[in-house]
């Protein structure tokens, strides 16, 4: 028999050597009849393979030119377009080839059902990238749809596509996270395929089975297995059982889960299996499921009956007597949800007068139940009046629904073909719209008009947002190159439900008892998810429009799930609002960030988070609520003490780690900020004293909780005005607030005096503003904590000032491996100056010894001030020149010792000076911990080390108070040696003026290009003068809004700004406002000097009416 066949097709190759036309159209139609059911029937691959390619060209180039291959119309459609592919297959490229191509081409697109499945199987297994257009895929969408007796071969299709593994990831992974119809798709793929394997496993070849066991099917599998919605997972526990007799593992998980300790969704799978196995083994699957209905198990969940429905339309085709059989017991055991389970099989379409007797029994039990009456509920009385219509054998003579309207037209699809179906959807989608009207007619209160909209949208749910089909009619009609006007119909129709269903569901339910017609309104919010899910570029090209809405649906139920009263409501809630969620992510309308943002925003209770985390199809989403609940039960069951806040922090860190990696930037930028910020809360929540907590300052935990919030405060801020929520025009507080805060505790830890009641108060309110849910609450129980805690406790070594000093901060990208940089080790990173990075470091050879010295090491960054006038490279080359004047520093006392320059080290030069330690005269500043003879003496010590430094010629170039730190601080407050000011930060020190010089509040006309352009000792002074102003009054002399504004100011004077005046027009104040002026001066060169500022100071008395601190300016 296969000599025979071979022979056959071996004739195709000889129609060139035949003489009359009789005999080559005789040997033509029997080598393609031969091909076509070698390809169709027997299932063979490559049934060419072997044959001379070139010969065949030279055959089939005489096949062309006698019209033979336009002439298959005495063929099948699916037989002639599988002949042709093959013949295509095997040609070598030719125009003959290309002709043919073009040919099967457009067989697959006009071609019925059986012809494109035909073709599609061959092409899933060759050249799938000709499956990957959203035509072919609709078509493919609308074949996987159809019934499985109206066309052959729709099985080994879908079992081609998970086979391979790009066809796999395309058709099965990424739509198993995707949207309602995708993951429907995905699921109806798996339940083919495993048919198909089936069957080849009854016929002794296993690869089939095989393919279930391949980690990507496995992946896609679980997932889609334990959808939350019955229209997906029905169809993987079909598979499940139509697998279990080949696939002993599926077989044992079944019995498994139907043990009582298991829980519904486990219970209601296993039973929908168990039905699916009949179309196996149907006396034992028989026998399985009428124990099932008599077990503990079933009396604990009747809704296992209609679970066994949706199993059951593979084994209704193959074993029709044995399920009715089945569905008569089921229908006298199960309530109004196996009533319309019944509806939907029978909806498939199965055979004529399919499970009549069931349905007449179904039938038969609602119309009792709506004349025993006593119903208040209008929806589940006008449904039980819709099932029984349904089911009725008269059912057929009224109007047909939306839903039988599409199963016409996908009757169509498979007689005749994608085009002739395409034409049914334009009054498909005319009857959804007047559907859609009838939404718009109804009046709350008014019964008649309720229970048309209600049935009109049970209708549009069933036919519109359960499924793709309507969406799919409408694509097959187009070809994927044509480029016409985009049909916004559908997005229309989709508009005019939401903006409908939002209106209806707006408003919270706001008493806690039974809802007011329960089925109506379960039924609507069952709607809205649906449509929300199943919305998107594919229904509607308008991008931002499918944005917008389903924005306005996610406030809404967002807002719902805040202000609802408990009820039975709650669960399609949280998952309606978790569709959203995922919606929005997976068409980039919001990142898994922002949604996390915003269910900690308005979800304050951990059942409704975990409902969401189920509900949720995207796995980044699932994961990082989880991650979310896990930290508000922490957070609430935490105790005051340490143990509890701690433990809450680490819960805030791995949210973190849950996020998805790289996926963008905002995402990048939430997991630093929840970083930083759980950083700073899990120090704090560790300290035991007010002590030590202050004594790190400004590199405090509070500085790093500061850090922490203000970033989380500001994502929180971007967060809530791109989901179109209303934000306060103000800018966060928060981290201000701590700022403030952590002012008021050192004050108290320096002086016990100070306003910390006050400042915890407004943090906390502060933090509620800016943050939202347990990231408040969390902050907020820590501060808590710390007001708690007593004042005194174990004291600390200060920490480097200015810069803020936090060990867990990351090396920069571009250190090295090593961390060794010009033969130094880097410990950590202290922080940012004004012109490079700060890190602790320790020499090389040290770097195992943490007793060994450590220095501050410094290497320069390209900072805005200096890119208005230099390039990187040139920025750099200044920076080695000017740092060797460092050289010419002296030994002194208000210096920082001078370690080592090494303009060569790699990858970058390295400044390195004496770790200084001790809090800044900013901090001091900002704590009021000053008196008129202690600034006095502070800047006496300043301006002796400005004034060595003049003498050998080099500036600092950035004077202002976070670069001077105070040594021997307890001093100021009359305990050990005396306060010194020790001048640090010399990376921008040198001889000349040049870009990224001073500070805006500091910095001298000439730095900002007015004047005459001096050496850097009179920038200095100009400095020293603001400098002055402030360590006197509290405050900057200059102050502008903006960079803008200073500048201005700056150079708006000669010496005598406002505020300097006002201290000159005072007798107690006048001597210290021309100090103050003689180093403002506008020109350089009458400003006085460094020498002759300190005389000035050090003969300046303010008298005995300026006792204290701050001066005061008369306004």
């Amino acid at each position: 028999m296969r000599a025979a066949t071979r022979e056959r097709l071996e004739g195709l190759m000889a129609l060139h050597q035949l003489n009359s036309a009789e005999q080559r159209e005789a040997a033509w139609r029997q080598g393609m009849a031969t091909l076509a059911r070698a390809v169709i029937d027997e299932r063979r691959p490559l049934p060419l393979e072997g044959l001379d390619p070139d010969i065949l060209l030279e055959s089939l180039r005489v096949a062309v030119e006698g019209g033979l291959v336009d002439r298959l119309d005495w063929l099948s459609g699916p037989a002639a377009a599988a002949a042709l592919y093959e013949l295509a297959a095997a040609l070598p490229p030719s125009s003959i080839k290309r002709q043919l191509g073009r040919m099967v081409l457009k067989r697959l697109r006009s071609g019925d059902a059986a012809t494109f499945v035909s073709v599609a199987t061959q092409l899933a297994l060759g050249s799938q990238r000709a499956l990957g257009g959203p035509s072919i895929r609709a078509r493919v969408a609308l074949a996987l749809s159809l019934p499985i007796g109206s066309v052959h071969n729709v099985d080994a299709l879908a079992l081609a596509l998970i086979s391979r593994q790009d066809t796999s990831r395309d058709w099965l992974l990424t739509p198993a996270t995707g949207s309602l119809p995708s993951r429907r798709l995905a699921a109806r793929l798996l339940e083919r395929a495993a048919r198909e394997a089936a069957r080849r496993a009854t016929e002794g070849d296993d690869a089939g089975v095989r393919v279930f066991c391949t980690p990507e099917v496995r992946d896609a599998w679980d997932r889609l297995l334990a959808d939350r919605e019955t229209l997906v997972w029905r169809h993987v526990a079909s598979a499940r059982g139509l697998l279990a007799a080949s696939m002993p593992t599926f077989k044992q998980e079944i019995q498994r889960h139907l043990d009582p300790d298991f829980t519904i969704t486990e219970w209601r799978r296993a039973a929908a299996s168990l039905a699916a196995s009949i179309a196996i083994e149907p006396e034992e699957g028989l026998r399985a499921c009428r124990e099932l209905l008599e077990s503990l198990v079933f009396e604990q969940d009747h809704g296992i009956a209609a679970a066994m429905i949706a199993g059951l339309p593979r084994a209704a085709e193959s074993h029709p007597l044995v399920v009715e059989s089945l569905l008569e017991q089921l229908m006298r055991v199960g309530g109004l949800e196996t009533a319309e389970a019944l509806v939907g099989l029978r909806a498939e379409r199965i055979r004529p007068k399919f499970a009549e007797k069931a349905a007449t029994k179904a039938e038969a039990h609602l119309r009792k139940t709506i004349a025993d009456g006593g119903s208040e509920d209008l929806g589940r009385e006008a449904l039980m009046k819709a099932l029984a219509d349904e089911l009725s054998s008269a059912s057929s003579l009224g109007e047909p629904t939306l839903r039988e309207r599409l199963s016409d037209a996908l009757q169509t699809f498979a007689t005749h073909g994608a085009y002739e179906a395409a034409r049914e959807a334009k009054p498909i989608l005319e009857a959804a719209a007047r559907k859609a009207e009838l939404l718009q007619g109804a009046t709350l209160g008014e019964a008649e008009t309720e229970v048309l909209a209600f049935l009109a949208l049970r209708e549009l749910n069933s036919a519109l947002f359960e499924t793709s089909s309507l969406n799919d009619l409408l694509l097959v009609g187009e070809d994927d190159e044509q480029s016409g006007p985009s049909d916004e119909r559908l997005g229309d129709l989709f508009q005019q439900v939401t903006n409908w269903l939002v209106i209806r569901e707006g408003d919270p339910l706001e008493e806690p008892s039974q809802v007011n017609q329960f089925t109506m309104r379960l039924r609507q919010l069952q709607a809205m998810l649906h449509l929300v899910d199943a919305d998107g570029p594919d229904v509607d090209p308008r991008k931002e429009l499918v944005r917008q809405r389903r924005l306005l649906t996610q406030r809404v139920l967002l807002n719902r799930i805040q202000h609802d009263a408990p009820g039975s409501l709650r669960r399609t809630l949280c998952a309606a609002a978790a569709r959203t969620c995922d919606a929005l992510v997976r068409e980039d309308g919001a990142d898994v960030s922002e949604i996390l943002i915003a269910a900690a925003q308005h979800v304050s209770q951990i059942d409704d988070l975990k409902t969401m985390s189920e509900a949720s199809m995207v796995p980044e989403i699932e994961s990082a609520l989880r991650a979310y609940a896990k930290l508000q039960q922490a957070t609430r069951s935490a105790q005051r003490g340490n143990h509890g806040l701690v433990a809450a922090t680490d819960a805030m860190k791995a949210i973190g780690i849950e996020l998805p990696v790289a996926r963008a930037a905002r995402i990048e930028a939430f997991r630093q900020a929840l970083s930083t910020l759980a950083r700073g809360l899990r120090a704090v929540a560790a300290s035991n004293s007010l002590f030590e907590v202050a004594e790190r300052s400004p590199g405090t935990p509070l500085a790093t909780l500061e850090r922490g919030v203000a970033g989380l405060a500001q994502l929180v801020s971007g967060s809530r005005r791109r989901l179109g929520e209303s934000v306060d025009g103000d800018s966060p507080s928060a981290a201000a607030a701590i700022w403030a805060m952590g002012l008021e505790v050192e004050r108290a830890v320096r002086t016990s005096i100070s306003e910390m009641d006050h400042a915890f108060t407004v943090a906390v309110n502060a933090i509620d503003r800016d943050l939202p849910g347990a990231f408040a609450e969390l902050t907020g129980a820590v501060l808590h904590h710390l007001r708690s805690v007593p004042l005194e406790g174990p004291r600390r070594a200060p920490s480097l000032i200015p810069i803020e000093l936090d060990a867990d901060a990351p090396l920069p990208a571009w250190a090295p491996p090593s961390r060794i940089v010009g033969g130094f080790y880097l410990v950590r990173t202290v922080g940012m100056g004004t012109v490079g990075s700060v890190f602790v470091a320790r020499r090389a050879e040290d770097r195992q010894d943490e007793t060994a010295a450590i220095f501050a090491l410094k290497v320069p960054d390209y900072s805005a001030a200096a890119a208005r006038t230099l390039s990187e490279d040139e920025f750099l080359k200044m920076f080695r020149d000017e740092a060797g004047a460092l050289l010419a520093l002296p030994e002194h006392p208000n210096i920082a010792r001078f370690v080592t320059f090494d303009a060569g080290a790699s990858p970058k030069p390295i400044l390195v000076m004496e770790l200084v330690e001790g809090p800044s005269l900013e901090r001091m500043l900002e704590m009021g911990d000053l008196s008129l003879g202690r600034a006095r003496e502070l800047l006496l010590g300043v301006s002796a080390g400005l004034d060595a430094m003049h003498q050998v010629g080099v500036g600092h170039l950035d004077l202002k108070p976070s670069n001077i730190i105070v040594c021997n601080a307890d001093a100021v407050t009359g305990v050990g040696q005396p306060p010194k000011p020790v001048l640090v930060d010399f990376g921008l020190a040198g001889r000349h003026l040049r870009p990224g010089c001073g500070t805006a509040n500091y910095g001298a006309p000439e730095i900002w290009g007015a004047g005459n352009r001096a050496g850097a000792i009179p920038a200095d002074v100009y400095a020293f003068g603001c400098l002055t102003f402030e360590a006197y009054t509290g405050k900057p002399l200059f102050d502008g809004l903006n960079e803008a504004e200073l500048l201005g100011e700056h150079l708006a004077h000669d010496g005598d700004p406002e505020a300097v005046r006002a201290l000159l027009d005072q007798p107690e104040t006048r001597r210290l406002g021309a100090l103050i002026a003689c180093c403002l001066r506008r020109d350089p060169k009458d400003r006085i000097t460094m020498r002759q500022a300190r005389q000035f100071l050090a003969e300046l008395n303010l008298g005995s009416e300026n006792v204290d601190w701050p001066v005061e300016i008369a306004s």
